[in-house]
């Protein structure tokens, strides 16, 4: 039996002890979208549809140092480096994208920032999909954030 998921039933799921802030974010387009802080990083719980699936996603957005650092590596390292990050994005349960600035999907030479998004479809729907959901994307987003290291790491 799927219970009725609301913006107030999601919330009352969310975990304060893990977690370090929760704002209701404005959003048009949406029934609710919770901006949730874990570890300094921001993840949002977002339902766009009524009978629609709970996304918890966030992009990260690479500065022009890095986005051109990583267009001037050795074709080789950069094989190396995007094989790092497509293992760990494939071993987490997200989907995820190398976009552009306006949105579009690129070759990860190209990338301005990577999509990461987790579904819960409301059948499946519970505290415990949510935080781990919400953990799995954080985890994500902490690897994504020191690039600057994967970089060196792979940099002959």
């Amino acid at each position: 039996m799927t219970r009725e998921i609301t913006a107030e039933r999601i919330r009352s799921w969310i975990d304060d002890e893990l977690v370090e802030n929760v704002d209701r974010m404005p959003d048009d387009a949406a029934e609710f979208n919770y901006v949730v802080e874990m570890s300094n990083v921001f993840v949002h719980v977002v339902r766009r549809e009524p009978d629609g699936p709970i996304l918890v996603g966030q992009q990260i957005e690479y500065g022009d140092e890095i986005r051109s650092r990583i267009r001037e590596m050795d074709p080789s390292d950069r094989n190396d480096l995007v094989a790092r990050i497509r293992e760990t994005l494939t071993a987490a349960p997200v989907v995820y994208g190398f976009h552009d600035e306006y949105g579009n999907n690129v070759r990860f030479a190209d990338v301005y920032r990577v999509f990461l998004e987790h579904r819960i479809y409301p059948d499946a729907a519970s505290q415990q999909m949510l935080m781990s959901g919400l953990v799995d994307v954080w985890k994500v987003m902490r690897y994504l954030d020191d690039i600057v290291t994967l970089m060196g790491s792979v940099e002959g």
